[in-house]
Parts: C-alpha cells; sequence; structure tokens
C-alpha cells in the first residue's frame, strides 16, 4: 500500500472511531458535554490506542488479504482496543469514559470500519487509480512482474523501452527507444519507472529523467524496488563493495547502542520471565502428560560471531522425533504433537529462551538462531548467511514476524534477506515495530507452522 493511500486508510479510522464514540456519547453523557473539549483526554488515548491495536493486528495491508482475513483481524484490533481503553480507564478516574460506553462504542466502530472495508475491497478494482509502470530494458522483467504481482497489485505494467525483446518475457509492449521516454511517459501516463538497464541512459537523459523525478515520477532500480516492496534486500544483487560502502550495519560500531539493547534486554526479560514462570510451569506439566519425557528441549544453536551456545524451548515434538538425525521443520510435520502445535502456533514454545537472553547468548529481537548442521550447509549454499551473526539471534525478529520457519534452502534465503534488513536498518523505531508486530503473531498465527 503506497503512502498516500495508508494516509487516508489510517484518517478514515480515526473517523470510524470519534463516530462510534460520538454515538454513544449521545446515550451516556450529558448533553451539554463535549467529546473534544470536556473529554479531549479520554478521546485522544481512545484514538491512540483503537489505531495501535489496528496497527498491532496489521490491518493496513487491505491489498493483500481477502474479506475474511481482514475482518478478522479489524474484529481483533477493536476487541483489543477495547480491552486496552478500559483497563487504562481504570487508572485514570478524571479521564474515564463509563465502562457501557466501550461497549456500544466497540460494536458501532465494528460497524463502521467494517463497512469501509468491505467498500472498499468490492469497489477498488474499479474505482483506485492504478499505478503506471515502465521498464527501461527488459532484464529481470520477469522478477519485476512477479513481485508487481504479489506486493503492489494495483500496479500496471504498461511497456518497456531499449531494444526489443524476441524472447517470451513478462515486460509488456515494445513502446520503442530509450531516447522516447519523456515522451512514452506524458503519453501513457506513466506513474513509475523501472530502470532494469541503466547503461541505457545517456548523461541528457539521465538529467531529464531526474527533473520528471523531482516534478513526482517515481524511479526505482531492481534493488531498490525489491526492497521497498518486500521490506528484504536481495542477497542476489549486493556484492563486497556494496556492502563496504552502504550506510547502516552500525550496531557493534556504536556501544552506546550496544549497552542500551542490552540493558533493555535484560530489563524485559526478567520481568517476563518471571509474569510467565507459573504459566510456563503449567503448559510444561500439559506437555509431560501428553508425551513422556522432560518438557523442556535442549538443542545447539549458532549465536553471535558463531559462537556455539544451548537453547531451551518447550518441547513440541515427541522425545524420539530426532532419532534420525537433524532435519528442518514440516508443513503438518507428523513429529509434532497435539499440545505441540498450538505452542508453535503461539509461539509460546520460544519462551523458556527468555533464560537464553538473560544469559547473553540471545537478545530478544534479533534473526533465529540456527542449529549447526543446517548453518554449515547454508553457508555453502547462500552468500553473505555469515552476516546473520554479526548480531545476537533473538527470539523473536524481522523474518520471524513476516515470514513463517523455513523448511527448506529457499525459505532460508528469504529469511536472511529478512535479516539483511532488521541488521542495516537497526533502529529503536524497527525493534518497536517488531514487538508490535509480534504480539499480532501470537493473536493471529497466520502461517505459523
Amino acid at each position: 500500500m503506497d503512502g498516500s493511500r495508508k494516509f487516508w486508510f489510517i484518517l478514515l479510522d480515526i473517523f470510524c472511531i470519534l463516530f462510534a464514540l460520538e454515538i454513544a456519547a449521545v446515550f451516556l453523557l450529558p448533553q451539554d458535554w463535549s467529546l473534544l473539549t470536556d473529554y479531549t483526554g479520554a478521546t485522544t488515548f481512545t484514538v491512540l490506542l483503537f489505531m495501535l491495536s489496528f496497527y498491532i493486528m496489521d490491518c493496513y495491508n487491505i491489498g493483500h488479504e481477502d474479506v475474511k482475513d481482514s475482518m478478522i483481524r479489524l474484529g481483533m484490533g477493536i476487541f483489543i482496543g477495547t480491552l486496552l481503553t478500559t483497563g487504562l480507564f481504570y487508572f485514570l478516574d478524571n479521564w474515564r469514559f463509563p465502562r457501557t460506553l466501550f461497549l456500544i462504542q466497540m460494536f458501532l466502530n465494528m460497524l463502521f470500519a467494517g463497512v469501509w472495508r468491505l467498500i472498499y475491497i468490492h469497489f477498488s478494482s474499479k474505482l483506485l487509480k492504478k499505478q503506471r509502470v515502465l521498464l527501461l530494458g527488459v532484464s529481470q522483467a520477469d522478477r519485476v512482474a512477479g513481485l508487481l504481482k504479489k506486493y503492489a497489485p494495483d500496479a500496471e505494467l504498461v511497456g518497456y523501452l531499449g531494444a526489443e525483446c524476441i524472447d517470451d518475457v513478462n515486460a509488456g509492449q515494445h513502446l520503442g527507444s530509450v531516447n522516447d521516454v519523456l515522451s512514452i511517459i506524458e503519453q501513457r501516463k506513466v506513474t513509475r519507472v523501472i530502470m532494469l538497464d541503466e547503461g541505457l541512459l545517456s548523461p541528457k537523459l539521465a538529467k531529464e529523467l531526474f527533473n520528471a523525478r523531482l516534478s513526482g515520477l517515481g524511479v526505482d532500480d531492481m534493488f531498490s524496488l525489491y526492497q521497498r516492496l518486500t521490506k528484504r534486500i536481495p542477497v542476489d544483487l549486493i556484492n563486497d563493495n556494496w556492502l563496504l560502502h552502504q550506510d547502516g550495519f552500525n550496531l557493534n560500531v556504536h556501544k552506546t547502542a550496544r549497552r542500551f539493547k542490552r540493558a533493555f534486554d535484560i530489563l524485559i526479560s526478567t520481568f517476563m520471565f518471571i509474569l510467565l514462570l507459573p504459566f510456563l510451569a503449567i503448559v510444561a506439566l500439559i506437555i509431560r502428560l501428553e508425551t513422556p519425557g522432560s518438557p523442556i528441549y535442549t538443542q545447539k544453536r549458532v549465536g553471535l560471531q558463531g559462537k556455539i551456545f544451548t537453547v531451551y524451548k518447550l518441547r513440541s515434538m515427541g522425545v524420539d522425533a530426532e532419532k534420525d538425525g537433524a532435519k528442518w521443520a514440516e508443513k503438518s510435520d507428523p513429529r509434532v504433537t497435539r499440545v505441540g502445535r498450538f505452542i508453535r502456533k503461539t509461539r509460546i514454545d520460544e519462551l523458556p529462551q527468555l533464560f537464553n537472553v538473560l544469559k547473553g547468548d540471545m537478545s530478544l529481537i534479533g534473526p533465529r538462531p540456527e542449529r549447526p548442521e543446517f548453518v554449515a550447509e547454508l553457508e555453502k549454499q547462500i552468500p553473505y548467511f555469515y552476516v546473520r551473526h554479526s548480531v545476537k539471534p533473538g527470539i523473536t525478529g524481522w523474518a520471524q514476524v513476516l515470514y513463517p520457519y523455513g523448511s527448506s534452502l529457499e525459505d532460508a534465503r528469504y529469511k536472511l534477506e529478512y535479516d539483511f534488513y532488521y541488521i542495516k536498518y537497526l533502529s529503536t523505531l524497527l525493534e518497536i515495530k517488531i514487538i508490535l508486530k509480534t504480539i499480532g503473531v501470537v493473536l493471529f498465527p497466520k502461517g505459523a507452522r
């Protein structure tokens, strides 16, 4: 979803929240009191908490969801928002709305926000202005077409400029020479140009295209398009020189940031470990009742700078699951127990790793630690796989919240691309986004195995 459309969606949701509050207020608040003047604090916190809940439940990925999925996420977002607001106002006497108001507001909000989403899903293909994309060259045109179809369904590939290609590539219609780029952009109402062969542009054309960019034309190369759409860094499009000169990859450079991250890890993991200890004991007992053996499972994993450490997990398989050696996790893996399926989907099996965080082997956020047997093979098959070991592995991370458990070499490649993105752009804001998305994955474990 592009930024401007997302802005309007957020604005519509804020309007729905306020409109639902206003209607509920008619029945429960004094007639001469106003939400925005007499209940300014309560109204502001209500809107913020509901928008936070919508973000957690990924309610703004509308263009890529079906109706059922969108409605479920919206319903859970509204329910979480209602719980958060009623919980907060329990402690804020001066800003408190009547509890019944939130019950009325919850149903009204679901009605209003649900209706506009259904209208959007039904009419978006007819009413929304499509992005019109022009290719310069045809190198990797099939890959571009695949990315647009998956991540930008509102984009339309109008064709390509350059030498006419006789091969069957998914590049659209041949529209002429690169020298015609400005006239083609105007004639075909192109909104974005993707440069697949930068050598086609003369200095004069490059300057003219840059001026068009200053006037609002979108311009990408293959790398920037891939990164912008997928939030991954394509490992097949980088090299040693690129890595050397890129901004980012700075966690081990800035000691203060590293210390702050460690302090955060200790503080949060200690709090969570104490809070969840009774719950972990109950889950461990249930695991033990279903299958014999210790409910705590240990494995060797690869950590920071390739150091081997022992990871702790709640056992989700039978005790003899790996009698024939290490294997990738599979979809509907027969080795997984009934309790194991549930704790994997909800990520409960990962909670004992809080002890690894306290020990310093792991961080709360980072790449998923892999087993030494797999790492040895993956480093041979995937370029720059070792880069993920430049930071501590994490219980959750960018790859963990955006991609399911890996079960193949191709999965490992995709996850490495997410890990690269995390390591390059590591920041407090990105880590907050990962924490919020982790909550959404736990509450709505779509795609987890």
